[in-house]
């Protein structure tokens, strides 16, 4: 359900870019360091927003470098982390695990690896209980909801927005924790809407669960996906951001757009 909080490519500017790409190989280096190679496939733009909307807001200090990794062996490359990518790559990690073990639901995929990823799921409780709580408990209301068949595509898009409205909040005590979490929640809700959406044709054939009737039309999925982007907008225009907002603006405003414009295939 991750990887639609992207940006447009082609409205950035080559600094831009470079910008973008570097916050995004500071995550992929930090989930290597932290947690093993193997940690990088749970890799996702979705996490990258986060980090660089939560530095950006703190004026955080930046660590800048280059390197060769696993991924891209031949060329060295830049890269920047701050004091956010770790969280960024600890939020990354838990919500990859309950992805996967949603996945070991569904199909019975991943099972060694679901269990090898639950041995990090103490940890994370440990240092971040508020978060990993409301998470934990989120999905156990909407997959409890799956399974009661509930056809609310704007209810189920809510119960996933607020989990991902409280992974926005790093510290409950900000003064900008109602926005951050607003933020979250507007774009939880469009992260939803739009798997659903991209996922419809898969889901009626092999059965399994999405919210969305079968007669609904792409003008009326694309007026609640309005509804939810617009939401995250109004809560991040409140935020005092300056350094990257125009790569944030791009992804908030076009990039997430990207997969609905493709017509969710």
């Amino acid at each position: 359900m991750f990887g639609y909080v992207l940006a447009n490519a082609s409205s950035l500017s080559k600094e831009e870019k470079e910008t973008y790409k570097a916050h995004y190989c500071g995550l992929c280096r930090t989930l290597r360091e932290r947690y093993g190679t193997k940690a990088i496939m749970a890799l996702s733009y979705d996490m990258v927003f986060l980090e660089m909307v939560l530095s950006d807001l703190s004026d955080a200090e930046e660590t800048k470098g280059t390197e060769r990794c696993v991924p891209h062996p031949v060329k060295e490359h830049g890269f920047v982390t701050t004091r956010f990518t770790s969280y960024a790559a600890d939020m990354q990690m838990l919500l990859g695990y309950y992805s996967l073990l949603d996945k070991v639901r569904d199909d019975g995929k991943g099972k060694s690896e679901e269990k090898r990823m639950r041995l990090l799921l103490p940890a994370l409780e440990n240092r971040y209980p508020r978060v990993s709580q409301a998470v934990r408990k989120g999905l156990e209301e909407l997959t409890d909801k799956e399974k009661e068949n509930e056809r609310d595509a704007q209810l189920m898009s809510l119960l996933f927005g607020r989990i991902l409205g409280e992974v926005f909040v790093f510290d409950d005590e900000s003064f900008f924790r109602d926005d951050l979490r607003s933020l979250g929640c507007g774009l939880g809700r469009f992260i939803y809407l739009l798997d659903a959406w991209c996922d419809r044709v898969k889901d009626r054939r092999s059965g399994a669960y999405n919210p969305l009737p079968e007669d609904i039309t792409e003008n009326e999925v694309k007026e609640m996906l309005v509804d939810a982007a617009a939401a995250a907008s109004a809560a991040f225009e409140r935020l005092p951001l300056d350094q990257h907002v125009f790569i944030l603006r791009n992804i908030l405003y076009s990039g997430i757009w990207s997969k609905f414009k493709e017509g969710g295939k």
